[in-house]
């Protein structure tokens, strides 16, 4: 078994391997109307991700977050590098970025897809895919309260 991290919104604590969010909205590597879970290699690259998304949120009016760590199976996992991937994999705009993994989405031959990281290239994310057989294997095994130090942010 692995450990990948995930970083959520308290409000969602009570739902930790839903796609619902992925599925109305997308993300870089899903359109919407394909839901996955996205998780890191490790819970610095988590709150990473969820940070660079909210720099002109002020650090007392920052949501409540949950971190998960969950175990999956070994077994189930592949890693794509970055040279393996086309040039704008990266962009801002995640039109194009949405339709590399568009085999993956539609017909999942491995549960975690790890992709690199946009903000941190040398970074895992891994995408959980929940129509993989398994997914039912995926174990929360631990929830903790994240503490973002104020000294990450600066108003």
């Amino acid at each position: 078994m692995a450990v990948v991290y995930r970083v959520i919104r308290q409000k969602y604590a009570e739902t930790p391997l839903d796609v619902t969010g992925t599925w109305l909205n997308g993300g870089r590597w899903n359109p919407p109307g394909v839901g996955i879970l996205y998780t890191a290699e490790h819970p610095a690259l988590a709150l990473v991700e969820i940070l660079v998304h909210m720099p002109q949120v002020p650090y007392n009016e920052l949501p409540t977050y949950r971190l998960f760590s969950l175990e999956i199976p070994d077994k189930s996992r592949c890693v794509v590098r970055a040279d393996e991937l086309p040039s704008y994999w990266h962009e801002n705009t995640y039109s194009r970025s949405q339709t590399i993994l568009a085999d993956w989405l539609a017909k999942p031959t491995i549960l975690a897809l790890g992709v690199p990281s946009s903000v941190m290239p040398d970074g895992i994310n891994y995408l959980l895919h929940p129509a993989h057989p398994d997914y039912r294997d995926v174990r929360v095994i631990e929830e903790k309260a994240l503490v973002i130090d104020p000294q990450l942010w600066h108003e």
